[in-house]
């Protein structure tokens, strides 16, 4: 009897149950002895339904981007996880439209806000090759300036230096002579630009987080209008992201996930009975002939760098010069969320803008992590947790934060930035916290805890998700998708094997960063499982 083929999939997250649910639900299953090996101690990857303060919350993966088409939101609709009887985040629309504050106590009204939010909004539906979406008759001068302005033909290379420009030929547009330096009527030192300018950083600062790119000038512009997204709202999942992820694994066999099982070394063009040969962190070894690695591009990076001659590379061989120089080339970034527990409700969303880092107006008591944070909210209109994002190098900072440090910052940034005398409330030495205009009622209100995503920190992951950075292209997606070892269909040599004698598809590659025009989303992580899964059944001559 012919033996099975035995496929190990390495990582338990969206795209590695995706391709065993595939595979085992569509193949004959005394075709292939089928296993997926996971380093922690959970399924999910960068998918992480939590609760904080009695609420469902979303440590990574937060959101079904755009209803239209997403296969998830087909599995969480049909498997009911649309719907729950308990509050989760962002279950709503209806959270009152945002206070926004600059730094030193002024409230900006929405008549100066929202011309350069439908600025921002235009400017980037450009960059993404899309026709500009709004046609409200109050912003149609921001939109014809926009429009004109991407008609010049830009030549930058970055979707930073892109925005920038934008907002610069706005101001062109709209300037008299020094008329922006002068100050803004009740805004203190604000002049009417700087004003502008820091508006625009904060939604700069707010795609950041979309991106995971620490700054925008890294990401690449030519082939931001290659990324695509679903047509429809944008929604998070009632009983949480995992009941997909749980859903994809119900179809298997108790055991066939093995957790905490960390690969240490993956070896291919073996010798073995099987071409692949798996070391794990705890001497085991199994042998395989197909591996579908589903790691992140963190942790392929960190696999690469590692120096080759001590044998300390994730792989052996090493992996050939064109996956390298994707891997090296394309951007990975980090992103946490904190979410931060009030002992009452009722606290306003806040849009913060900060000041120019160099200027001597700013406040030196807000620390530099907090200044790059966009907004301060309710998870949703009847909740007492609030969600602020981060990104970058502010995102790992957060990391080593201490809670108190983390609070103390919060509230040092609210003061400075609303104007209103903000304290906190310790176990020890309980004092209120009184938000003054931010609580409509004067209702006392003290943080009374606070909880952080790390993933920069977490050696399984090391990042959040990728993007396509200056210097690399869609085709770097694509390389990352090539199976091993690439296949010269004329014949010849690989890695010094006839190649009439070596194994396809010894080791594939899923994940959101293998795919060219949905990486950084779950929906791309899944697509990316079925491309891998598909190509193993057809390979096998397997219906599907």
């Amino acid at each position: 009897m012919a033996k099975k083929a035995r496929i190990v999939i390495i990582g338990a997250g969206m795209a590695g149950l995706t391709a065993a649910n595939k595979l085992y639900t569509s193949s004959n299953n005394n075709m292939f002895e089928l296993s997926v090996v996971e380093g922690g101690s959970r399924i999910g990857g960068r998918i992480n339904t939590s609760e904080f303060s009695s609420e469902k919350i979303e440590m990574g993966a937060t959101w079904i981007h755009g209803i239209g088409g997403s296969p998830l939101y087909r599995i969480a609709k049909e498997t009911g996880s649309l719907v729950s009887d308990e509050p989760w985040e962002c279950m709503d629309s209806t959270i009152d439209k945002p206070k926004t504050f600059a730094e030193g106590g002024f409230e900006i009204h929405p008549s100066i806000v929202e011309p350069i939010s439908g600025l921002f909004n235009a400017l980037m539906e450009l960059a993404q090759g899309k026709e500009i979406s709004h046609t409200d008759a109050d912003f149609a001068h921001i939109h014809e300036i926009a429009t004109r302005f991407c008609s010049s033909r830009f030549n930058g290379t970055s979707v930073g230096s892109f925005l920038k420009s934008g907002f610069d030929a706005y101001w062109d547009s709209i300037s008299n002579g020094g008329e922006g330096e002068n100050g803004v009527e009740g805004f203190g030192k604000w002049s009417r630009r700087s004003l502008e300018e820091a508006i625009f950083a904060m939604f700069s600062n707010t795609q950041r987080t979309y991106t995971s790119a620490d700054e925008l000038s890294t990401l690449d512009y030519p082939a931001e209008s290659e990324y695509q997204m679903f047509p429809g709202e944008e929604i998070t999942i009632a009983k949480g992201y995992l009941s997909v992820i749980h859903h994809l694994a119900s179809v298997l066999p108790q055991g066939l996930i093995q957790l905490n099982r960390k690969v240490a070394k993956i070896e291919w063009q073996s010798n073995e009975d099987r071409p692949v040969k798996l070391h794990f962190s705890d001497g085991s070894i199994v042998l395989a002939d197909h591996v579908i690695i589903t790691v992140s591009l963190g942790v392929l990076k960190a696999g690469i760098e590692i120096d080759h001659e001590q044998g300390g590379g994730l792989f052996s061989p090493p992996l050939p010069d064109f996956k390298i120089d994707a891997i090296k080339r394309l951007g990975y970034g980090v992103v946490n969320k904190l979410f931060v527990e009030m002992s009452q409700r009722n606290f306003p969303s806040l849009q913060l803008v900060f000041d120019r880092e160099d200027s001597e107006f700013r406040f030196v008591k807000i620390p530099w992590w907090m200044r790059r944070t966009a907004t301060l909210a309710p998870i949703h209109s009847n909740s007492k947790v609030l969600l602020s994002w981060f990104a970058g190098k502010e995102a790992l900072e957060l990391e080593k934060l201490t809670d108190e440090e983390i609070i103390d910052g919060v509230l040092t940034t609210v003061t400075c930035l609303t104007g209103k005398e903000v304290k906190k409330d310790t176990a020890k030495t309980p004092r209120p916290l009184i938000n003054g205009s931010l609580n409509e009622d004067d209702e006392v209100m003290t943080i009374t805890k606070v909880l952080k995503s790390k993933w920069g920190s977490d050696p399984l992951f090391r990042g959040s998700y990728s993007y396509v950075a200056v210097g690399s292209s869609g085709d770097d997606l694509d390389a990352m998708a090539e199976p091993l070892p690439k296949i010269n269909k004329k014949g010849g040599q690989v890695n010094g094997h006839d190649q009439a004698k070596v194994n396809e598809l010894q080791v594939m590659f899923a994940g959101e960063a293998t795919h060219r025009t949905h990486y950084s989303t779950t929906h791309g992580a899944y697509f990316s499982g079925l491309r891998e899964a598909n190509r193993l059944l057809k390979h096998y001559k397997c219906d599907f």
